[in-house]
């Protein structure tokens, strides 16, 4: 049982689960730790539903902070070589534990839902503790918030269509 407790301090001090790494198609690729997070600019949510895509409702987070999606990939300097570049690029936000969703560079940077895109700092008024992974990242405007709701938040890849 002592080796077992061991392995679980050894996972939860790893430094990759410490980091956001923002890669792909940027200029400046980027590894993120809370205390970097922590410096930027954040927006506010009082009350979000979490909805599944089915519709069948998940329950409720409740005042949460986060930085916006957009401001990290401004962070990283997304590379638009061609004038139509941004209408063939999309993010992908992948989780330690394999789960992944997609948004449109379009979707980010050009509709509301943007301003939605958010990874969490503090979720029901707790600061969340990056030490352990536990980055989050929200989807507050989608109708269904819990499709793209992703948990232990590891990468966001910036990829280009060709």
């Amino acid at each position: 049982m002592g080796a077992e407790k061991k392995g679980k301090e050894t996972k939860q001090s790893d430094p990759k689960l410490n980091k956001l790494r923002v890669t792909g198609r940027v200029a400046k690729p980027l590894e993120l730790g809370m205390d970097e997070l922590r410096t930027m600019e954040t927006e506010e949510i009082a009350d979000l539903g979490i909805i599944c895509g089915d519709g069948d409702p998940k329950g409720c987070i409740r005042n949460c902070r986060g930085v916006l999606l957009e401001k990290i990939l401004d962070m990283a300097h997304v590379v638009k070589a061609e004038h139509n570049d941004t209408k063939k690029m999309f993010i992908v936000v992948s989780a330690h534990d394999g789960y992944k969703t997609v948004f449109s560079w379009q979707e980010i940077f050009n509709t509301v839902v943007g301003g939605g895109v958010m990874i969490l700092l503090e979720r029901d008024g707790k600061p969340l503790d990056g030490e352990k992974g536990e980055l989050e990242l929200i989807s507050a405007e989608d109708y269904f918030s819990g499709a793209r709701y992703v948990r232990r938040l590891k990468e966001i890849e910036v990829v280009l269509v060709q």
